[in-house]
């Protein structure tokens, strides 16, 4: 198959994928051709290097070899991992409205409609921020909302396994070629999610994700939604890129509260210093949104708000006395780990272990994924 003889979706599909060119570039190139991606690949060299802001580099990716090969077994892969690839037409049309808008998305299931909320945080929450998010994540989806995320550990995790649970929608945008589940461990979360929304990419194919990649893919997560909440971050990561991104692309940033004395707040309470609204329930979030969507969305009853959202305990066991050090350490310090709770009471390794387990048991404590304990 020879450049001459591309279709149109072919020669997106090319455009795309051709290293040297960003979403800002292909959409300068476009705009130039009138659209045509035909015409980028018939023009000469010097009609090329003639347009602002295209180089030499990014032409000699455009010309200087055959793509006829690659996008023969580009379309042969997708097609054997039932995947699609939608070009600007299909598109949502929110992802249209910003600046930086991908040309081409290659797409494993069906992207369920609007209106799209997305949902991102740590890597590593807090117990806290994980039910706080799984609430809202919840409630969103039952109140009509698709959840967007990144499908990384934590709080991405969260977000669609909540709203999938639910029965509600969710999509994911991932940061490499739809053949590369990252992590790892998400390949059941990741299966689930194209069976029953869309897992999202931009990138071809066998590419792995990098520095450069997890950033495009966040301004997708905000692009496409309408508002974006931030669950729990510290003072620099992804999350607060992807939140620089929706408010640069007019989405309103929301913020869960946290400890003023955990560095894993620190994110949040910064954006909210800079203007992002302050929540604590889907319901603000619902409220706010309303007036500038044209989806319909149903709203929460008073008593889904009023629910505790942190586990009930069915009784008040009594309490030991090494339980009580335990439950005092972790009121005045946050989460600990076994060690640091050792070195500062007189319990041995042993007995901090045993009271652990029956604290967790009763649903006082929780242990975090980095092997801290803390307050449920």
């Amino acid at each position: 198959m020879k450049n001459s003889k591309l279709s149109r979706k072919e020669a997106m599909l090319l455009l795309n994928s051709l290293p040297k060119l960003g979403p800002i570039s292909t959409n300068r190139l476009l705009d130039f051709f009138e659209r045509d991606p035909l015409k980028i690949f018939h023009a000469s060299q010097r009609e090329l290097l003639s347009i602002s802001g295209v180089g030499p580099a990014m032409v000699n990716s455009i010309l200087d070899q055959d793509h006829g090969t690659w996008v023969q077994n580009e379309l042969e892969i997708i097609q054997k991992h039932s995947t699609s690839f939608i070009t600007e037409e299909e598109i949502p049309s929110s992802l249209r409205e910003i600046y930086d808008t991908p040309i081409g998305l290659y797409v494993k299931g069906t992207i369920p409609p609007g209106p799209y909320f997305a949902i991102v945080g740590t890597r590593l929450p807090s117990l806290y921020a994980q039910k706080v998010c799984s609430k809202i994540s919840t409630d969103l989806a039952l109140a009509g909302f698709c959840v967007v995320s990144g499908m990384a550990r934590g709080i991405d995790s969260i977000a669609h396994q909540s709203a999938l649970d639910v029965k509600g929608k969710t999509i994911a945008f991932l940061g490499s070629g739809m053949d590369i589940v990252y992590p790892p461990e998400n390949l059941g979360l990741y299966q689930r999610i194209a069976s029953e929304g869309a897992v999202i990419t931009e990138f071809p194919f066998k590419r792995k994700a990098d520095r450069r990649t997890f950033p495009m893919r966040n301004r997708l997560v905000s692009g496409i939604s309408s508002g974006l909440l931030v669950v729990e971050s510290g003072s620099s990561g992804g999350s607060l890129i992807t939140a620089r991104f929706a408010a640069e692309q007019g989405r309103t940033v929301f913020a869960i509260p946290g400890r003023v004395d955990q560095p894993c707040s620190q994110g949040c309470h910064q954006l909210i210093r800079e203007g992002a609204i302050l929540i604590t329930n889907a319901n603000e979030i619902i409220e706010d949104l309303k007036p500038s969507l044209t989806q319909t969305i149903l709203p929460l009853s008073e008593s889904r708000q009023a629910e505790n959202p942190k586990n009930k305990i069915n009784s008040d066991p009594i309490i030991s006395k090494n339980e009580k050090i335990i439950l005092n350490l972790l009121e005045l310090d946050g989460a600990m780990a076994v060690e640091q709770m050792c070195s500062i009471c007189e319990l041995t390794i042993q007995e901090i272990s045993v009271s652990l387990s029956l604290l967790e048991l009763s649903n006082r404590v929780g242990k975090r994924h980095d092997g801290k304990y803390e307050l449920n």
